[in-house]
């Protein structure tokens, strides 16, 4: 589908036409001054292998800025936002569109910025200490590398005893946030999610609002994000929770995900890490790894792995 290729805010087609630009001609002047032009490393759209021909998605990113207030396009999180919710809603313009923008309201509304800068000089307080409360039990944090650079954001729900939503978003936003920024430096967009369910018990089950809140932030507020779910070491009883739970979980984001169990699951994760030396013994690690240490990995940069050298 297409979108007509109109500019709404600060810019409009009539300012166009005054000056004999074209609205596309306007769309590309806005995307120099944000240096938005859409990435393209080693013929690929972006970091990541493209889903359609380069000119069919190079069309929809600019169909999608065309759409976007300029407001809008200077909140955008990095230049390939829009390709992301492009290939996300299979090329439907229309759709990403929508998407993105409930999203950047989304983060506006979340206070993402506030939540990405609290550990940073200056940084919000009040929200410093959400975060380094919820994150002190090492429930959820960002450890490790795959062989092709994704930063792996571990999740551990048996730790979880408080089950407080708001609080528990944000730590996951933040963790998120600081997984993506590991990745970009080795130059990729898709983090791996690592989730450790031994000992877990139906009680240690989040409520079902906050499983669907979950999901809707990975699905909706984080497209083609993430390469990779590994669910280790569910017991008997995970199948309850797990039937609960799949019926909200869209086809694209279930495919991504691999259980892994004993020697076969052990043969999964070396075949994507292949240095199991930095992976916890949990995650079939081989190494000696340090105890995570929660003041050393919130006092470090947001771009580092905890114990990264």
């Amino acid at each position: 589908k297409k979108i007509t290729m109109t500019i709404t805010g600060e810019s409009s087609p009539n300012d166009a036409a005054a000056s004999g630009a074209t609205s596309i001609d306007v769309v590309n002047d806005s995307i120099d001054k944000l240096k938005l032009e859409p990435a393209n490393v080693k013929g690929t759209g972006g970091s990541e292998p493209r889903m359609f021909d380069a000119e069919v998605e190079d069309k929809g990113v600019q169909d999608i800025l065309a759409a976007l207030t300029d407001s809008e396009r200077s909140s955008l999180t990095d230049a390939n936002m829009p390709l992301r919710h492009f290939r996300a809603e299979k090329g439907d313009t229309e759709k990403a569109v929508a998407k993105i923008k409930e999203t950047l309201q989304w983060r506006k509304e979340f206070e993402v910025e506030k939540i990405v800068n609290c550990t940073s000089e200056g940084g919000d307080e009040a929200t410093l200490e959400l975060i380094k409360h919820d994150n002190k039990d090492g429930k959820v944090y960002v450890r490790s590398y795959t062989k092709e650079g994704r930063a792996v954001m571990l999740l551990r729900p048996a730790r979880d005893k408080v089950h407080k939503e708001h609080e528990g978003m944000m730590h996951l936003v933040y963790n998120l946030e600081r997984a993506i920024q590991c990745t970009e430096k080795n130059g990729k967009e898709k983090i791996v999610v690592m989730i450790d369910y031994k000992g877990f018990s139906l009680r240690d089950a989040p409520p079902l609002s906050t499983s669907k809140l979950t999901l809707a932030i990975f699905q909706s507020h984080y497209p083609e994000r993430i390469s990779r779910f590994y669910l280790l070491n569910p017991p008997m009883i995970f199948r309850v929770f797990w039937n609960i739970v799949k019926p909200f979980i869209d086809p694209v984001t279930k495919a991504k995900i691999a259980f892994c169990h004993g020697k076969a699951g052990q043969e999964v994760i070396e075949e994507a890490f292949g240095d199991m030396g930095t992976l916890e013994s949990w995650a079939y690690g081989t190494g000696d790894v340090r105890d995570f240490d929660s003041g050393e990995y919130l006092s470090a940069p947001m771009n580092m792995v905890f114990d990264e050298k």
